[in-house]
């Protein structure tokens, strides 16, 4: 923001700039935040040109509200005498699932594309300090058809230190809000119009950067793509009528996701890159599922004493070779199989499964 006062309000009450009008007191200049009197200092030839207060008169407002009509004036002006006074904005065409997917994906599901409209084409009037047709406010701007009063309006928020409140913005009208630090933005907005720069989105959080133009109000995105595939990571747990299963982390495009093998009873898809914890799970979201024993829910089924894989600590008695690969599925027919409820109720937490999944 500059430093100095270059724009007052003269004995008409219009904006002059201090360069049109006599030196010092002669001025006849008010300031146009708290309205008092002003000095042109326009004669020197070292500091820039601008107004001062009178001694002793404190005004830390005054760039601020100068700014702000300023804003107004100029844009006004450029819409009446410009063909044309463009309006641009991102628009972003997402996947009819974008709300409900659970899936854990590498990158954004939409599609983008800059969209420029030229207001002159739908609006013939621009008139400032209107009320919003919706709440008990006023705009600092408003862009209207004066041939075509059904067409409603977009309504122009300046601010630049305070921005407007969340109720005025989200009130259902059509907003454009424009951030001003100095007179060189508001020459941007009347040589280019209202742009609003490029959205980044990471992981649902959004920011707009490169520009200090919103836009709301306005429909600037859709989730009807059914074209958009991105490659998700999950964990795939596989049952078999045998009783065996495999849990192994995957990956695919989202739209081709299918059963792996085509004799498993169950497949489950948990919609998460982080395996920790998700084999136990899902074993025993199968027996839940299917009841189907195997040697892995049985809690005589332990880790081996050398801590080489695990053993049936009841192999004595049942007449197993402890160093013979073990078959789990045979818990089947086993009649010493007791199910470890107490590891079972850990894992699923009384049903309460937190992790999405997928059955296929």
């Amino acid at each position: 923001m500059k430093a100095f006062l270059t724009y007052a309000l003269n004995q008409e009450g219009l904006l002059v700039y201090v360069d049109s009008v006599p030196n010092g007191n002669e001025c006849n200049c008010i300031c146009p935040a708290c309205k008092k009197p002003l000095q042109a200092k326009n004669a020197g030839r070292i500091r820039e040109h601008h107004f001062a207060h009178q001694p002793g008169v404190d005004c830390p407002t005054a760039i601020e509200t100068t700014l702000h009509l300023l804003a107004k004036e100029k844009i006004q002006k450029a819409f009446y005498e410009q063909d044309v006074f463009n309006m641009e904005f991102e628009y972003r065409s997402y996947c009819k699932n974008e709300k409900t997917c659970q899936f854990v994906r590498y990158d954004n599901c939409y599609l983008h594309e800059r969209k420029k409209f030229n207001l002159k084409e739908f609006y013939d009037s621009c008139e400032q300090e209107i009320p919003y047709d919706e709440i008990r406010r006023r705009s600092d701007l408003k862009i209207w058809s004066a041939a075509h009063p059904e067409r409603e309006p977009i309504y122009i928020e300046i601010f630049v230190t305070h921005a407007s409140e969340l109720e005025k913005l989200h009130s259902g009208c059509k907003i454009i809000k424009i951030k001003i630090e100095e007179e060189e933005d508001i020459d941007k907005v009347v040589a280019t119009g209202f742009s609003e720069g490029t959205r980044i989105e990471d992981y649902h959080r959004e920011t707009v950067v490169a520009s200090e133009t919103s836009f709301y109000g306005f429909k600037t995105a859709d989730y009807n793509n059914n074209n958009i595939k991105q490659e998700i990571a999950f964990s795939r747990y596989i049952l078999y009528q045998s009783g065996k299963f495999q849990c192994y982390q995957d990956a695919c495009l989202c739209k081709d996701i299918k059963r792996e093998r085509k004799n498993s009873l169950c497949e489950i898809c948990f919609h998460t890159d982080v395996a920790f914890g998700i084999h136990e799970l899902a074993k025993w979201m199968g027996y839940k599922r299917f009841g189907i024993k195997n040697c892995l829910l049985c809690k005589n089924y332990v880790d081996s004493y050398n801590g080489m894989g695990k053993l049936c600590r009841l192999y004595k008695s049942l007449g197993l070779n402890r160093f013979e690969p073990h078959d789990t599925a045979r818990a089947k027919t086993c009649t010493s199989f007791s199910l470890n409820e107490q590891e079972m109720d850990e894992f699923l937490g009384n049903n309460d499964v937190t992790v999405p999944f997928t059955e296929l």
